[in-house]
């Protein structure tokens, strides 16, 4: 919860936060706050100095789109030395510069309600469309206007997600669609390594680590595969408990929330 420091300050907060409903979690970059508000009225992103909650800038968003509402977390990456932040949003994803200053947009028609975050990895960004039917584009961060005709590498919409964030490990794509079908692409050309159905209907984010990707579905079984170019089931384990909440990783431990307990995996 932000805690501005004047009275001035906390109405405008509340101004933000009761006309944009914004859905997506902060991010920290240097001595700025950033959050996307993409709500019915006056979408946009916003910065805030995170000591002061003040509003720092505010950049509408360059669309027309007729479904407003999104709801994905932004990221800022590094591309030939000048940092970006990668805002998804209604209709086009966005990149703009630590001024708040628009740099690129690439469109993806129609979406909206987007939820998976974007990825950036082997000099591309990586994005849903979200609903209603997701596409997944992977896009070139290199350009300026709008990059949709000229920056777009690849793109699918072959069993891509609406809500689970996807990654990429090494040279390798994966993603969940909300039924439990996971692919795995070549993150450079797009190409299907395979696709499997893994697990049954799911809303979380798939977790890498030490070779293995782990995913959850909304009934609680966990599904562990190997993180190659051939499909591998390694393990099953059943928590029989409502789960919506991605898994959480520290220590060498996992955390998951599902709809009863806070559970903790690991050893002792």
């Amino acid at each position: 919860m932000l805690v501005p420091s004047r009275s001035d300050d906390l109405e405008k907060t509340l101004r933000i936060s009761s006309r944009t409903r914004s859905g997506c979690s902060p991010v920290v970059e240097g001595d700025l706050l950033l959050f996307s508000a993409d709500g019915a009225r006056d979408p946009a992103l916003y910065a805030l100095d995170k000591h002061t909650g003040k509003i720092r800038w505010r950049t509408p968003r360059d669309a027309s789109s007729k479904k407003k509402f999104s709801f994905c977390t932004p990221i800022v990456i590094d591309v030939e030395g000048r940092r970006q932040i990668i805002s998804p949003a209604s209709d086009y994803v966005f990149a703009y510069d630590l001024s708040g200053k628009q740099i690129w947009k690439s469109h993806y028609p129609g979406g909206y309600s987007v939820v998976p975050r974007p990825l950036y990895a082997n000099g591309i960004v990586y994005v849903s469309s979200g609903y209603d039917r997701p596409v997944v584009y992977a896009v070139r961060p290199t350009g300026s206007g709008d990059v949709t005709e000229t920056h777009v590498v690849w793109k699918t919409d072959k069993n891509a997600p609406r809500n689970s964030s996807p990654l990429v490990v090494g040279d390798l794509f994966f993603m969940a669609a909300d039924t439990g079908v996971v692919s795995c692409l070549d993150a450079k050309s797009g190409e299907l390594h395979w696709r499997e159905r893994v697990a049954r209907e799911t809303s979380t984010s798939l977790l890498h680590a030490a070779g293995r990707i782990y995913l959850i579905d909304e009934q609680g079984k966990t599904y562990v595969f190997a993180a190659a170019p051939t499909y591998k089931l390694l393990a099953e384990n059943d928590l029989a408990d409502r789960a919506l909440a991605s898994f959480a990783a520290a220590d060498g431990t996992l955390y998951v929330r599902t709809a009863s307990a806070l559970w903790r995996i690991g050893e002792e």
